[in-house]
């Protein structure tokens, strides 16, 4: 998984220093383009490959790394809260916009209005309500949202799903981001009440705030959409859907999940020998065929078997879905899947249990109580891995020292951290909660939203690490990781060969005795003599042990330091790593609209100059975060994830192929974002021919936004 790369609001003229960049030892998937151009003198590329397998480049020069103290987890905390703090905005501004549903913030709202048509009246009763400004103005939030950035619209679609909170973005980082729950509800009325408590009386107003919030995340799913899902892309169990249930199928009073999905089956595939024999010689190969579902039996066992449907990437068929994803990857900065769970009432369909994600729980019909239990120990907190399925009872005796019992209703949020426990249960409308027009009571459906899979401290030094001691093992400035373990060290190393401390507080007697004699200086004529020589050997090998451990702290310190000097490499390994795993970039139509996609699609209203680029042309990354240029074998090679699928690894990557001296142009079309633009003539390379011919091949890729503000430059022509 990648960071996105960071904007720089600097001159784009200026020189970029291009430095070696990582060289991924695993193997990545790829079909490399390679990008060719005209002139004679450039050097070859390389050819086309299936697999791009390139090694860590290193830089020799290490300097000294000062010892820090690095288990203070409040200062870490502290700096983690301060590089979340990115994106300024004003505060009012914030409030402002996230009044708007995420629909109408990622644009996707069929109701969302044009600018030419700001006087025109608005008849929806639950629209957002413009605000007004000091002078009195009018401000319509849907009018604002269509003219902000990428960066921005990610973080007031996060601000929205919040906003039932009041709890800002930063405030969210600071306080509960991997740390603690957070319940984002209109108010109290969905927490667990007594069934015999009445229903609030509301005003008016209130009656209209609680509509707008129950639709507010209205146009994801409903059961509709998902039997339309299931029947017109033929999902498969165990691939695309579950059918579970927790329950007591034993009948010995314990509950446990268990699923209905049909068993893959079993079936023979002839694939050619790696000789490329005849058909005789053709290997036959185990694959499974999953079952596709039909939904009149999932439905069957929603409405009579009371199962949970489980869909697995919705994102893949729905487009408000991947939208909203995708949008949160900026955000993020990691790669965010979803799930959506529908239960009936009364229903359970998941063991207590918690995730190696951090997720957002978007509640869009029925209600569903939530109990949350804190991680049971600091060694589960943050775990990488989920847990097993727990008894109720497991969960109750272990938990930790925090618990929420809530009951979501549609438009309410739950934020959960990793390692939190949890379990669901659809319930009936709280007595407490008043009848909505057109709520659905009958099923719970939610949305799960995660983040943070595989995206830790621990999996960048795991890249790290491995490569930082093979370039200082392998460095030709030092032998020291080379050089030969100390003769027999086995002989007084190890947990064998472990001594008590120094004091001798649980020595024999006797040894107690000869050390004190030794320590105080007495006669040894007086001390029991095998006794003393028994002291002297375990001094020699405790001595001895020390000694590894300092030669051993050497050459650790010695890996340390090298793997400071390549945190560059490793951000750009993990980087790679993000574009491959990222869902491919849903640009919004402003977006759309100045990429090859738009001309394509519409090639009629485009003039044919708008195809090509000009001198003149202005430019910039269609979406901040989408492509990286790394160093590799001496060759500028760009990653992107434009041509991703949206199921996990679906599509391998395919990286475009450079030569060396287009790295500076290209590092500028990449890191060049909105709101800016950079002319093509304005691109740090030797010839115009060069520069048109680099953004061309970004532009025909669809990862370069184009504009043409005046007639073309057709003074310098190529292709």
């Amino acid at each position: 998984m990648q960071l996105p790369l960071d904007s720089d609001d600097d001159d784009d003229d200026d020189v970029v220093d291009i430095q070696p960049k990582l060289q991924q030892k695993e193997e990545v998937k790829a079909d490399n383009k390679v990008v060719k151009k005209k002139k004679k003198k450039k050097k070859d590329k390389l050819s086309k490959s299936e697999s791009h397998t390139t090694s860590i480049r290193h830089d020799e020069n290490m300097e000294d790394m000062e010892e820090e103290d690095d288990d203070n987890d409040d200062n870490l905390n502290s700096m983690n809260d301060n590089n979340d703090s990115d994106i300024e905005i004003e505060p009012e501004v914030e409030e402002l916009l996230s009044t708007l549903t995420p629909l109408q913030i990622l644009l996707l709202d069929s109701k969302q209005p044009n600018k030419e048509s700001d006087n025109e009246e608005n008849d929806d009763e639950e629209a957002v309500m413009p605000d007004t400004n000091a002078n009195g103005t009018i401000i319509d939030p849907k009018h604002i949202i269509g003219d902000i950035t990428t960066e921005l619209r990610a973080r007031i679609l996060l601000s929205s799903l919040l906003s039932p909170s009041g709890v800002t973005v930063n405030e969210f980082y600071q306080q509960y981001w991997g740390k603690r729950p957070l319940l984002a509800a209109l108010d109290d009325i969905h927490e667990n009440d007594d069934d015999d408590e009445q229903p609030k009386k509301m005003s008016a107003e209130a009656q209209v705030e609680a509509a707008n919030h129950t639709s507010r995340l209205d146009g994801f799913l409903n059961r509709t959409i998902i039997d339309e899902m299931i029947r017109k892309n033929k999902l498969r169990y165990g691939l695309d859907l579950n059918v579970t249930r927790y329950t007591d199928s034993m009948g010995n009073g314990l509950r446990h999940r268990i699923t209905l999905d049909p068993p893959p089956k079993k079936k023979k595939r002839r694939s050619k020998n790696s000789s490329g024999g005849s058909s005789n010689d053709d290997e036959e190969e185990d694959e499974l065929e999953y079952i596709v579902a039909n939904p009149n039996d999932v439905w069957a066992n929603v409405d009579t078997s009371q199962c949970t449907v489980r869909l697995l990437r919705p994102h893949e068929h729905n487009d408000n879905i991947h939208t909203m994803l995708s949008i949160l990857e900026s955000e993020f900065g990691c790669m965010v899947g979803s799930n959506a769970y529908l239960t009936p009432l009364h229903s359970q369909g998941f063991a207590p249990h918690y995730d190696d994600v951090d997720v957002f729980i978007l509640q869009l019909e029925g209600y569903k109580r939530w109990r949350v239990y804190a991680p049971f120990n600091k060694r589960e907190t943050l775990p990488r891995e989920s847990s097993r399925d727990y008894t109720e009872n497991e969960a109750e005796e272990n938990m930790g020292g925090e618990e929420m019992d809530v009951v979501l209703g549609p438009g309410d949020v739950l934020y959960l951290p990793r390692g939190w426990i949890h379990q669901a249960e659809t319930v009936a409308r709280p007595a407490s909660v008043p009848k909505m027009d057109g709520v659905k009571d009958d099923h719970s459906l939610h949305l799960t939203v995660s983040a943070m899979q595989n995206w830790c401290w621990a999996d960048f030094l795991e890249m790290l690490m491995p490569e930082a001691l093979e370039s200082a093992a392998t460095s030709d400035k030092s032998t020291s990781l080379r050089e030969g373990l100390p003769r027999n060290f086995l002989n007084y190393m190890g947990t064998m060969h472990q001594l008590d401390d120094d004091d001798g507080g649980s020595l024999p007697e006797g040894l107690k005795q000869a050390s004190a004699a030794l320590k105080s200086g007495e006669d040894g004529d007086q001390v029991d003599e095998d006794a003393l020589v028994e002291l002297k050997a375990q001094q020699r090998i405790r001595a001895q042990q020390q000694h590894f451990k300092d030669e051993a702290k050497k050459r650790i310190m010695r890996v340390c330091k090298q793997a400071m000097s390549m945190l560059d490499d490793a951000c750009d390994q993990i980087g790679k790593r993000f574009l491959s795993d990222r869902l491919p970039p849903a640009l919004l139509e402003p977006e759309r609209e100045l990429t090859k996609e738009a001309f394509a699609n519409n090639a009629a209203n485009y003039h044919d100059a708008a195809k090509k680029i000009w001198p003149n042309t202005l430019c910039r990354l269609a979406r901040p975060g989408i492509a990286r240029l790394v160093i590799e074998e001496s060759q500028a090679v760009l990653y992107h994830c434009n041509d991703n699928s949206r199921v996990y690894h679906g599509t391998p990557l395919s990286p475009m192929e450079f030569e060396i001296d287009d790295a500076p142009a290209i590092e500028q079309l990449l890191t060049t974002v909105e709101p800016h633009w950079i002319m093509v003539k304005d691109l740090i390379h030797g010839d115009i021919e060069d520069k048109m011919e680099i953004a061309q091949a970004l532009y025909d890729e669809g990862i370069l936004a184009t504009v043409l503000t005046e007639s073309p430059d057709r003074s310098v022509q190529t292709g």
